[in-house]
């Protein structure tokens, strides 16, 4: 089997968040003064980007992302907005760079992929050509409301050389952008996208980047009716299956190691046990399983169509919406995939 086939790189990009959160959660903290900038130079792609000398949590990861925040409360807010709102600290802010491999694809088709893994498309207010670096760039935007004041963020995406696209992006809470924004325009105006890999090993350096598991750390995105907290180095795909209402493949670096979620229309049928019993053939599943997802009755089964690829699909309906999840793995890797996918699974919520 040529593994480098079944690899396939996706973008990293930031949290989802939910546009429906309930509660005020604690009284808002005002943003902490601004230090003087440093830089941080990636080692592997050579990207350059400045951020605030003061700033107390640092993540990175040699040509893959770096983020930077005020400090870890702000970082677990990023992490927490969705699942636990009344924790967030409202001063919140984040700059981070993520790496996505072009894999043959163009500068739109990148920024189309980023703009299909956030709730929904209609949450940016605006997409537009610009330069960074002296090279063609898109700055997106984006803003909606929480119930603790306005979300903002930006996203600037590039491409120099043919191995990465370069996503610069910078966000905050709770009305608090604009006192950050000045610092970061001045950090876009002077940012270095990546090149390609000053050593150029494909057999070892390219395709280690490609072999990286799982992140440990997750983080929420929602889709047309669910919400799903899935590893933070996995994109969110929008894919086309017929007969859906909507539906996303959740992938990381390897295309048979994946979530899928399709939603379809259950207005004229709700019997869950006739449709999984009516689908059986259809997955060569001798039997379902009684379970629950995101607290509602679900059924599950387990299949394999080969290739050394196993799989799990649930179903289960809430008002007139059928969930279909399925999760796939390379057997071979199953321990360093299964688990993280059942607990991303056990994440999944019907709104």
């Amino acid at each position: 089997m040529n593994i480098n086939k079944l690899f396939s790189v996706k973008g990293l990009t930031l949290i989802a968040l939910s546009i429906f959160l309930l509660g005020c959660g604690e009284k808002s903290k005002g943003p902490e003064p601004l230090g003087a900038l440093k830089e941080y130079v990636d080692p592997a792609t050579s990207f350059k980007v400045q951020y605030p000398q003061n700033w107390k949590e640092i993540q990175k990861e040699s040509g893959r992302r770096f983020m930077a925040f005020p400090g870890r409360d702000a970082s677990e807010a990023f992490r927490k907005v969705y699942a636990m709102p009344g924790e967030v600290n409202h001063s919140a802010a984040q700059i981070a760079v993520f790496l996505q491999p072009l894999r043959g694809r163009i500068l739109d088709s990148v920024v189309l992929d980023n703009m299909t893994d956030m709730i929904n498309d209609s949450l940016y207010t605006e997409k537009r050509r610009t330069t960074i670096a002296g090279l063609p760039a898109y700055r997106l935007r984006y803003r909606y409301n929480l119930a603790d004041g306005l979300y903002e963020g930006e996203k600037y995406i590039i491409v120099k050389d043919t191995a990465y696209a370069t996503v610069l992006e910078f966000s905050a809470f709770t009305d608090s952008y604009s006192f950050y924004k000045p610092t970061f325009d001045n950090i876009a105006k002077n940012f270095i996208p990546a090149s390609n890999p000053i050593e150029k090993k494909p057999d070892t350096l390219i395709q280690n980047a490609e072999a990286a598991p799982p992140s440990p750390t997750n983080r929420i995105v929602n889709g047309t009716g669910f919400a799903i907290s899935i590893p933070d180095n996995f994109n969110g795909v929008r894919t086309q299956n017929s007969g859906t209402i909507y539906s996303v493949s959740f992938q990381g670096d390897r295309l048979d190691c994946t979530i899928q979620v399709d939603v379809i229309d259950a207005s004229k049928q709700k019997n869950l046990a006739k449709i999984v019993e009516d689908n059986k053939k259809a997955y060569g599943a001798a039997n379902a399983s009684k379970t629950s997802l995101g607290g509602v009755e679900a059924y599950y089964m387990n299949y394999s169509f080969g290739g050394n690829v196993q799989s799990r699909v649930y179903f289960a309906i809430k008002g007139d919406k059928m969930f279909r999840v399925t999760m796939n793995y390379f057997i071979p890797k199953q321990d360093v995939y299964k688990s993280v996918f059942e607990k991303s699974i056990s994440t999944f919520r019907m709104m």
